[in-house]
């Protein structure tokens, strides 16, 4: 099945030629058809199965370029995820030759200008909640023609923090509206929340594995103050292009910053308590190549599209399944190849048994050596003695026999 299938518009199918997208991956060819009929629904499918052009794509094919008025919302949690989303929106705008125009309205950012960008009149706007609000209160942004509400990363989205903003975007829209939420991971929380916006959505779920099965999953034993260097030592022994870092809190990762910086590492952060300048000049250096390591927070990086990350580092492991898969995610795109590497306490051993069996899939206990990435049970390789060096005395203390610990990698999967 190729795009012309699915009901998009033939300037939209050119477009994805032009960018090289032939065919559509399962969440397209599942989500478009119903969207482009005007369906409410709630798109679920892993972290880098193309869901952001399972909805761009038909909304692009129904806008009337011919109407001057703001046609379809798109929301999303952060500022990166929104400029994301728009920059994907006008680069098939551009490809396609389409008479539409788009226009980011995030916080943080000067509100005269989004003021002066809606006298424009666009067709489609991306960002976030409390500055489309703070327009609409201004009486600078009107909502009555649109038809489109889509709400991504919606297990972040519908929660009370978020839902009166989207409840006041959501009453403001035209009563025909089709709405589609989007997400990772699959929560009746979300799942309720969504229903009180709009109640006949239909579920579209893509059947396949959580979690893209070409991802290897892996812990490494450390204490809690070693983390900065493991990290160094990991960074420096693999040697990968992109390494993407995760720590909880923004103060971690501007000291792991500092410390991986120190010893010469490219090296940059991503968390809320930078300004949107910094957050973006971190970005785009790690998408262009000249930033090798990039340590963020969760919020920061949610939803992020960066192309080629080889190697995910879990310095502060997530204490939530969906969180790992949300992480996990940054690897491996489109089914591509790519390693997790979670750094553990001995008392953290339980998250990798979480893991395992709430995700099905496979946490291999693993060490380094010689810059390599090995299983932990792995006999390690000896190193022949120099010429003329002294051998071990005889009578060298031998160490007490004892159990040891099993190091077999921790699955959910049942032994046969």
């Amino acid at each position: 099945m190729d795009f012309t299938a699915l009901g998009l518009a033939d300037p939209v199918v050119s477009s994805l030629t032009t960018l090289g997208i032939t065919t559509p991956l399962p969440i397209q060819r599942l989500a478009v058809p119903a969207l482009v009929q005007g369906t409410s629904a709630m798109l679920l499918s892993r972290t880098g199965s193309g869901k952001t052009l399972a909805y761009v794509l038909p909304v692009l094919t129904k806008i009337n370029p011919d109407l001057a008025k703001v046609q379809a919302v798109l929301l999303a949690p952060t500022h990166e995820l929104a400029m994301q989303i728009y920059r994907v929106v006008n680069e098939v705008i551009k490809h396609a030759g389409l008479a539409v125009r788009a226009q980011a309205l995030i916080g943080g950012a000067a509100s005269s200008r989004q003021v002066e960008g809606l006298k424009k009149k666009p067709h489609i706007i991306v960002g976030s909640a409390g500055r489309m609000v703070h327009l609409m209160d201004l009486g600078k942004l009107s909502l009555r023609d649109a038809s489109w509400l889509v709400v991504d990363e919606a297990d972040r989205m519908l929660i009370d923090e978020h839902m009166p903003q989207i409840r006041r975007i959501a009453k403001e829209l035209s009563p025909s509206a089709c709405y589609v939420f989007v997400s990772a991971t699959e929560s009746s929380a979300t799942t309720r929340a969504a229903r009180l916006l709009a109640p006949e959505m239909n579920v579209l779920q893509v059947q396949e594995e959580r979690i893209n099965p070409s991802i290897r999953h892996t812990f490494l034993l450390c204490e809690e103050r070693d983390k900065i260097d493991w990290v160094r030592k990991i960074v420096r022994g693999l040697q990968v292009r992109r390494t993407l870092v995760f720590v909880h809190k923004g103060p971690d990762a501007q000291r792991m910053r500092e410390r991986l910086a120190f010893h010469g590492l490219a090296v940059a952060d991503l968390h809320g308590a930078q300004d949107k300048f910094a957050r973006q000049a971190a970005l785009d250096g790690f998408r262009a190549g000249r930033i090798s390591v990039l340590i963020a927070s969760d919020i920061a990086a949610r939803g992020l599209d960066i192309a080629e990350v080889e190697l995910v580092i879990n310095a502060d492991a997530p204490s939530q399944s969906k969180d790992y898969i949300h992480r996990a995610g940054r690897t491996g795109r489109v089914n591509a190849q790519g390693l997790v590497l979670t750094l553990l306490q001995a008392t953290e051993l339980r998250l990798a048994q979480r893991y395992a069996q709430e995700l099905n899939i496979s946490v291999e206990q693993v060490r380094l050596e010689r810059g390599l990435i090995v299983p932990a049970n792995q006999q390690r390789e000896r190193q022949q003695p120099a010429a003329g060096a002294p051998r071990r005395a005889a009578s060298a203390k031998k160490q007490r026999p004892g159990p040891k610990r099993s190091q077999r990698p921790i699955s959910s999967r049942k032994e046969q």
